[in-house]
């Protein structure tokens, strides 16, 4: 989805909408290109901005707010399997892209849809399919999605739904993967990574990153 001149709120209902799923009518996951013309500060502001109304909706709707597990910035130049990253049973992740000239491709897979779909005997063999998928690939490709809109020259969010099936709220996550169709070390692919969890009740996070940090640093991790 192209965002121009809308609102965090607006974008925030969007994701809501397309991501914070409990069927798999939804898909999980949004894409959202912002275009060129950012710097690396505003986008990343962006980022922090949509992740604070997010959590206003969570406040709201289940009395919990979302909170930090990480906040990263990476070169991001491996092939990855599809998996769900390490966090909470509820929890989402928010990718965003700087422009690049590193050639990429993003993929979803709902295993939320695999498993209720798939015959009795798969239904019980989870630890083959998150938090990394390790079943015939084949078996999953009905349920996979190529973000085909992924443009490497923008800036770009995407917004993964990370939840496992253990989610108190129902929430169905979906598994992604990337693929670099050809790594170039002499050139950057930088990917601002947060993985953003929902606090259980009488929880807190004493080590939560800190915002300022993240916007403010210029570090990239390998």
């Amino acid at each position: 989805m192209k965002v121009k001149d809308k609102s965090i709120n607006s974008i925030a209902k969007t994701c809501i909408d397309l991501v914070f799923r409990s069927d798999t009518i939804t898909p999980g996951f949004v894409h959202l290109d912002f275009g060129k013309n950012l710097t690396s500060l505003a986008f990343r502001s962006i980022m922090v901005d949509l992740k604070n109304e997010l959590s206003k909706f969570t406040l709201k709707t289940y009395h919990k707010p979302l909170t930090y597990h990480w906040l990263v910035r990476f070169n991001q130049q491996v092939n990855t399997p599809f998996h769900l990253d390490n966090a909470k049973d509820t929890s989402f992740l928010m990718l965003g892209y700087e422009p690049s000239k590193v050639e990429s491709e993003l993929y979803l897979a709902d295993y939320a849809k695999y498993i209720a779909e798939s015959k009795d005997h798969l239904k019980g063999d989870i630890d083959k399919i998150i938090p990394v998928f390790k079943n015939d690939i084949s078996l999953l490709s009905p349920y996979i999605s190529k973000v085909k809109s992924f443009t490497k020259e923008n800036y770009s969010i995407v917004l993964i739904n990370n939840s496992s099936l253990k989610s108190h709220l129902n929430m169905l996550g979906v598994l992604h993967k990337v693929t670099i169709p050809k790594q170039d070390l002499t050139k950057s692919r930088i990917v601002n990574s947060m993985i953003i969890n929902l606090l259980s009740t009488g929880e807190s996070n004493e080590n939560e990153p800190n915002e300022k940090d993240f916007l403010n640093t210029s570090i990239i991790s390998e």
